[in-house]
């Protein structure tokens, strides 16, 4: 469990996971964190997370309580004990958040209900406020702040020339397995290396079976952004339409160039800071070569793009600081008997 410095904010947000999303805003917004990473079997888990969860919101008593979505599991409880402890509940919800990876019915609904009837569901895109408020959800659009990447501590590695860092969780929205084939062709052609980040023991891979791949396994914080700063380029990819991937924001942070998919919200979002493509191993292949040669150009263009995306960031968050701050007054209120509860 870790938790940041309090503030004089009535606010607690709670993250049942470790999401570098979750750990930029809390920072920028200046909010309390409480992360809660237990490993185990999965119900232990989630005995031991209510418990602790439980105990901070009874020893804080916030106004306000932000949960990260997912865990839905998390959401839920607090939509449960959220009268009894007489707070106001805001979820941050990711893509998954929004809509069931899985595509399963029942956690669509479970996702439904709860979006409903909390405060204020955050999200990163405006295509994912539509779809919520169309599903009886207040929403708020606020994309990832960049992550400052400078508070990590340096660490060296060295890598050959032409390397590309591929960010990456072996999800199944990640098409691994063409950019593995691409470099294929692109190490035996071009020299190119592709270093993968991610725990690939899950899935019981092979390096051996990769050529010009390197797979990296779970990386520490401290060597992960080693690798992001040490490669040429830096790729992230998803098949979700209206997915801003992590490593896109990790990228510009550190100043290097991007490759990620052509989807409309990833080319809405990053414009002309990134080299956008498809999936299929030649479409890959044609990217990493055409962000290489134009790397230097690219560059200038994600330290343009961070200056410009600052200011528009800026004014979400203070808006979304009103936001919470009138949540947190009317939840005070009501406390206080001034207003009828809800």
């Amino acid at each position: 469990m870790t938790e940041s410095p309090g503030t004089a904010r009535p606010w607690l947000w709670v993250d049942w996971d470790r999401h570098l999303r979750t750990r930029s805003l809390c920072q920028r917004l200046g909010v309390e964190l409480l992360e809660i990473c237990i490993p185990g079997p999965r119900l232990l888990r989630y005995l031991k997370s209510t418990l602790r969860t439980l105990g901070a919101i009874r020893t804080r008593r916030p106004a306000v309580v932000i949960a990260t979505n997912p865990s839905v599991v998390l959401g839920l409880l607090l939509l449960v004990v959220r009268r009894w402890y007489r707070f106001t509940l805001v979820a941050d919800a990711h893509y998954a958040g929004v809509t069931a990876l899985s595509g399963s019915p029942r956690l669509q609904r479970l996702l439904n209900f709860y979006n409903a009837r909390v405060a204020l569901v955050i999200v990163t895109t405006e295509a994912q406020a539509q779809i919520l408020h169309g599903r009886g959800a207040r929403a708020f659009v606020c994309p990832d702040p960049l992550p400052l990447l400078h508070e990590t501590a340096a660490q060296a590695v060295t890598v050959p020339p032409r390397s590309v860092f591929l960010v990456c969780s072996f999800d199944t929205d990640e098409p691994w397995m063409q950019a593995f084939a691409a470099f294929g062709e692109l190490s035996r052609r071009s020299g190119f290396t592709l270093f993968v980040s991610g725990n690939y023991h899950k899935l019981q891979l092979t390096a051996a079976h990769f050529p010009g791949v390197h797979l990296l396994g779970f990386l520490p914080e401290r060597e992960y952004y080693a690798y992001l700063r040490a490669c040429d380029l830096v790729m992230d990819l998803t098949v979700l339409e209206d997915c801003l991937v992590c490593g896109a924001y990790e990228a510009i942070a550190a100043g290097r160039p991007l490759i990620t998919s052509a989807s409309a919200a990833l080319r809405g979002y990053f414009a002309e800071a990134a080299v956008f493509t498809a999936h299929d191993p030649p479409a890959i292949a044609r990217a990493v070569e055409q962000a290489y040669a134009a790397r230097a150009e690219l560059a200038l263009k994600v330290s343009v793009w961070g200056a410009r995306n600052e200011q528009y960031l800026g004014e979400r968050l203070a808006a979304l600081g009103r936001a919470l701050q009138e949540l947190s007054e009317g939840a005070a209120a009501r406390a206080s008997g001034l207003l009828s509860r809800p």
